[in-house]
C-alpha cells in the first residue's frame, strides 16, 4: 500500500463495469473477506471481472501488493447479497495452495493491515470477527474465504487488531517472516491444469463458474469472450465431441452425463458422469480427486 492512512493502493486498475456507482445513500459498516480460489495477480482479477459479473474493491496478491479495482464510494458485486454489498468493502486474497487452502504470510499481513486501515478510515472500530469483519460465507452459500475463515483466521484477525492499534498510536507490530512456495506454480491445482491442457486452453489454474440465466455453469476464465458467458463450456463440449450448448451446471447435470464422462475419460479418472451436485452456489468437483472448489 502506498499510503495506509489515505488508502492509496499500490496499483489502481479500476473496472469499467460490474459494479454500481454510489451506495444508494448507505454508509460503509463492515469488511467482507474473500479468497481467489486461485493465485491471481491484480491484473488477473481485473481481466476476470471485466468479463464476469462480479467484483471486489481490493485484491491482495501473493506478494502482498494491494490493488484497487472498485472505488470505496462505489458498490462492488462481491457478497452475493445487495444489502451487504451496499454496506461493505470487499477484499480478495490470492491463495498460494489449494490443498489445503492457504494465503502467503505477505498476503495475510497486508490484507490484515488493509482491514485495519479501512476500519480506522471509516470509523468502524477495532477489527472484530462477526462484528465489523465477516466472511463471504456469512452472506452466501459458499466455502469462500476458505482459510481466512478457518486455519488462518486467528492469525489474520490478531494481525488486523495489532495494525489497528498501531494506526491509532500504539506500537508497530513485529514483522512477520514471509514464505512463498519454491515452485512458481501453486500447489493443488493439478486437476485444473490437466483439464486445461487436455482441451488445449491456457493452463492458468483458474477454474470459475457463472450463473448466467440461473445455470451454475463452469468455464475457463481465460476463455471468456465478451458477454458470451458459456463460451468456455461450449468449447469444452465441442472438443470432447458432445452437444456444444454451453450448459454444464448443477441444475442440468443429469442431461449432460456423457459430456462429463468424456472429460473424465480424457483425464483417466473415475467415469461417474457426476459434475458437482452438493451445493447450490459451488461446483464441487469435476472428478473424485479434484480439490478445487469455486
Amino acid at each position: 500500500m502506498k499510503d495506509w492512512n489515505r488508502l492509496i493502493a499500490d496499483e489502481n486498475m479500476i473496472l469499467s463495469k460490474h459494479f454500481e456507482a454510489g451506495r444508494e445513500g448507505h454508509h460503509i459498516e463492515y469488511i467482507v473477506l474473500h479468497h481467489n480460489a486461485g493465485n491471481l495477480s491484480i491484473a488477473g482479477c481485473y481481466n476476470v471481472w471485466q468479463t464476469r459479473q462480479a467484483s471486489a474493491h481490493y485484491q491482495v496478491d501473493a506478494n502482498g501488493r494491494i490493488g484497487q479495482l472498485v472505488h470505496d464510494y462505489d458498490t462492488a458485486w462481491h457478497a452475493g447479497n445487495k444489502a451487504a454489498n451496499l454496506r461493505s468493502i470487499g477484499i480478495e486474497h490470492a491463495d498460494i495452495s489449494s490443498n489445503p487452502w492457504k494465503i502467503s504470510d505477505s498476503t495475510l499481513d497486508n490484507g490484515a493491515h488493509l482491514v485495519a486501515a479501512l476500519c480506522k478510515a471509516y470509523k468502524l472500530g477495532k477489527p472484530t470477527w462477526g462484528v465489523n469483519v465477516f466472511p463471504h460465507s456469512h452472506f452466501s452459500a459458499t466455502a469462500c474465504p476458505a482459510s481466512l475463515a478457518g486455519s488462518q483466521n486467528g492469525a489474520y484477525m490478531a494481525r488486523a487488531q495489532a495494525w489497528y492499534d498501531q494506526m491509532n498510536g500504539g506500537t508497530t507490530p513485529a514483522p512477520v517472516a514471509t514464505s512463498m512456495p519454491s515452485s512458481t506454480t501453486p500447489t493443488g491445482f493439478s486437476d485444473i491444469r490437466a483439464l486445461q491442457t487436455a482441451v488445449h486452453v491456457s493452463a492458468d489454474n483458474i477454474w470459475g463458474r457463472n450463473t448466467d440465466k440461473g445455470t451454475y455453469a463452469v468455464r475457463m476464465a481465460s476463455n471468456m469472450h465478451g458477454n458470451k458467458m458459456p463460451y468456455g463450456v461450449a468449447f469444452l463440449q465441442k472438443t470432447v465431441g458432445t452437444v456444444a450448448d454451453g450448459i454444464l451446471g448443477r441444475k442440468t447435470w443429469a442431461a449432460h452425463t456423457n459430456t462429463v464422462k468424456k472429460i473424465q475419460q480424457t483425464l483417466n479418472v473415475t467415469t461417474d458422469g457426476i459434475w458437482g451436485t452438493n451445493t447450490q452456489n459451488a461446483i464441487d468437483a469435476l472428478y473424485q480427486r479434484s480439490n478445487h472448489i469455486v
